[in-house]
């Protein structure tokens, strides 16, 4: 039908709406209003229990056997668990003396837990046992691997982290901190190339 029609009548037609199709318009609907929602403030959050003045300290963390083909890196790609590798773990006090030293052997799997007393918050170095806390590398048992790297500075002493392992106890909290891996490596590795 529009093929038939002048040119001015078409446009015409086209302008208030009317189509080919048997004069139906063909506009758009009108959108619905947009919906009125209510305003609701935020409510504040709760704050978080107060923390006791006494604290029950874990260290826990995992010694491997590096590999020898990433010996002289941090990588520990291919490291296997190094089972009764010994560790120490040493917190010192308000004054940044040492005020305990704990040992640690590992398991069959590798991980390690050293555990010291309940102590008073403010007694660690800076009111913080992250701050105050530190692992090193022993021994290992194993005479194949007993060379001690400083992946996550196990030599130097490696620093905790706080993975939110914290319990409420009765007049104490209870909290367990993570260290990095640490590791041994073989002291003889075969070259890479053979000759």
């Amino acid at each position: 039908m529009a093929a038939f029609l002048p040119l001015d009548v078409l446009v015409s037609l086209l302008a208030t709406g009317v189509t080919a199709d048997n004069g139906y318009n063909t506009s758009s609907p009108t959108p619905p209003p947009p919906q009125q929602t209510s305003y609701n403030p935020p409510t504040p959050a709760t704050p978080p229990p107060a923390q006791c003045d006494k604290l029950l300290v874990r260290v826990e963390g995992m010694v491997y056997c590096q590999s020898c083909v990433h010996r002289d890196s941090w990588s520990l790609d291919g490291a296997k668990p190094l089972p009764r590798a010994k560790v120490s773990v040493t917190c010192r006090d308000a004054k940044n003396r040492v005020m305990g030293c704990q040992k640690a052997v590992a398991d069959e799997s590798g991980y390690f837990l050293a555990e010291f007393g309940e102590t008073k918050v403010s007694d660690f170095y800076m009111g913080d046992p992250r701050k105050a806390c530190y692992v090193r590398l022993l021994a290992s048992p194993d005479i194949k691997c007993n060379e001690p790297t400083n992946i996550n500075f196990g030599i130097e002493g490696a620093l905790l982290r706080d993975e939110g392992k914290r319990w409420h106890g009765e007049g104490y909290d209870y909290v367990v901190y993570a260290t990095g891996p640490l590791a041994f490596r073989p002291a003889i590795c075969m070259p890479k190339h053979h000759y």
